[in-house]
């Protein structure tokens, strides 16, 4: 009996990531992998050949830091990342708020202070657009927003002494309608969670979205958290996107500090701290798998809250209890990814790892710099020395570069959001969006990184631009190693998972201002195309998922 491939792609200009082997022409798939390339797979017959000349195959990209959830119950709520001014997102929210039943939520999410600097919402204006009802509009940060009194009076009386400084107020005392940070995660634990029926319904919304750009796996940057897009089942919530089919992605997902607790334990056992049974990273399948602990050192470097120089003010808690989490975390099995945008940030994530135990140990863990808005030169080689992946998200130089210039000063524009001078130094480096506070199409990100411009056309830290293949490297290759997983994607090589993208142009030959227009004809994963607009792939194969929920 003959060997028969279950897919055979010729004529394609297939760039593998591999060192080893980094281009060829002609791939083979079985049962989901990778089989082979060129002459490994020459002579076999496939149930389906494609000829896919003129098209180009890379591995399917993923994004390192995304916030899938979010961005998809976002698109159920009311959208302002486009109003132009404070008077128009008002006008869009009383419009919302006509269609409401009485006493009904008005929630908004992705608006900017465009109008002047730090111009925000008020709560009395939010009162009478939204008409008395409970307004909150989440800035495109993620790290602020604005309510209306209604909300404002469903907050604890007194506050938590951590939110007292993050309720902005105006002369007289009174609350302005603006929180941030540990005020702002008090409206989320009022008006959250979702539902797991909510949760499935925005993977299956936002994953529908990312395998249009060629994304196949993501990791997940923090699950659990309070708010109506995230739920203390969300793990279920994946699972079961994963059965029915509605989750069209790989998923990596880190785990929110604050869920995490002191463990009874016997003395000899190593982790005593964490989630209930001992669960740590690597938990799962190839389809849904527990990442790291993610923890929030500081906040927004766009709102001036990144922790910089020696001030621990914008730390977003105690230090020490900081220091604590990521050396417990590691010492109970956990990769520690940690929200750093500013130096400060940096310093205590790796004062905590060099606390932790054995470099070698902490080096195979990969712990993770999630931002890294601002890296010192002198924290390079502390981050290399360690095995510390930094996780970039280049979209922000254009988004937000003119507000970090501002915040963290001309001067030190060099050290923000770095890549180059990082590979350089062999640190390794994912690409990934920060989906929905940023745009989150990979070869979007791909094109930031070669050409770092501001919106205001000021170049961001020339310095640090890359080549081409570099960057499509981070955000395939480097991207999957950093979440653990590099054995499996983000290579196209013999027994990898047979995920890939095919796009209409080879982003190494257009004009680097064409990157990001360049068209994705189809995304694979396992070998089945689940974004196939012109049936290259012909009909999908028979299935029937199953839709149970846990």
């Amino acid at each position: 009996m003959s060997f028969e491939l279950d897919l055979l792609l010729r004529g394609a200009d297939v760039y593998t990531m591999d060192p080893s082997r980094p281009r060829a022409r002609t791939l083979g798939v079985w049962h989901g992998r990778v089989v082979g390339l060129d002459e490994q797979v020459a002579g076999l017959e496939a149930a389906r050949t494609v000829d896919l000349t003129g098209a180009t195959v890379l591995p399917g990209f993923h994004d390192a830091h995304v916030h899938t959830t979010s961005y998809g119950v976002a698109a159920t709520q009311l959208e302002l990342s486009d109003a132009g001014s404070t008077a128009e997102i008002l006008e869009r929210v009383a419009r919302h708020a006509e269609g409401l039943s009485d006493g009904a939520w008005v929630i908004g999410v992705g608006y900017l202070d465009r109008s002047a600097p730090g111009r925000h919402p008020t709560c009395a204006e939010l009162d009478r657009a939204g008409g008395g009802r409970p307004v909150w509009l989440t800035h495109r940060s993620g790290h602020m927003c604005a309510v209306s009194s209604a909300v404002l009076r469903l907050l604890p009386d007194p506050l938590p002494a951590g939110a007292v400084g993050y309720v902005h107020r105006d002369d007289a005392g009174a609350p302005t309608g603006l929180l941030e940070e540990a005020a702002m995660e008090l409206v989320k634990e009022v008006v959250g969670p979702g539902s797991v029926a909510q949760m499935v319904a925005a993977i299956d919304v936002a994953t529908a979205q990312y395998v249009t750009e060629g994304t196949t796996s993501i990791t997940e940057a923090g699950i659990g958290c309070p708010g109506v897009d995230h739920s203390p089942l969300e793990i279920a919530a994946w699972q079961a996107a994963a059965r029915s089919g509605q989750a069209r992605t790989r998923a990596h997902l880190m785990v929110y500090n604050e869920l995490f607790h002191d463990l009874p334990h016997h003395p000899d056992d190593p982790g005593r701290f964490g989630l209930d049974l001992g669960l740590h990273t690597g938990m799962g399948d190839d389809r849904v798998r527990v990442s790291a602990m993610k923890v929030w050192l500081d906040g927004a470097g766009t709102a001036g809250h990144a922790a910089t120089g020696d001030d621990d003010s914008e730390l977003v808690d105690d230090p020490v209890r900081l220091h604590r989490h990521v050396v417990e975390a590691h010492r109970s099995g956990w990769q520690v990814a940690a929200h750093a945008m500013g130096d400060r940030a940096v310093d205590v994530l790796l004062d905590a790892l060099e606390a932790a135990g054995p470099t070698e140990e902490v080096r195979r863990r990969r712990h993770r710099v999630e931002h890294g808005g601002l890296i010192r030169p002198d924290q390079v080689p502390r981050l290399r020395r360690l095995g510390v992946v930094v996780a970039i998200q280049p979209v922000f130089i254009g988004e937000f570069g003119d507000a970090l210039a501002e915040h963290f000063g001309a001067e030190r524009v060099d050290w923000s959001i770095r890549a180059a001078s990082l590979i350089d130094a062999g640190v390794v480096v994912a690409g990934s969006s920060d989906r929905p506070v940023a745009p989150g199409a990979p070869l979007l990100g791909v094109q930031a990184m070669l050409e770092r411009r501001t919106a205001s056309a000021s170049t961001y830290g020339a310095e640090e631009r890359l080549d081409v293949l570099t960057a499509l490297r981070c955000w395939t290759r480097d991207a999957a190693y950093a979440a653990g997983v590099e054995h499996e994607v983000g290579t196209l090589a013999s027994r990898r998972l047979a995920d890939l993208v095919v796009l209409d142009a080879d982003p190494t030959a257009v004009a680097t201002t064409a990157i990001a227009d360049i068209g994705v004809r189809a995304t694979l994963v396992g070998g089945q195309a689940v974004h196939d607009p012109e049936a290259l792939f012909g009909p999908a194969p028979s299935q029937t998922p199953t839709q149970e929920q846990p």
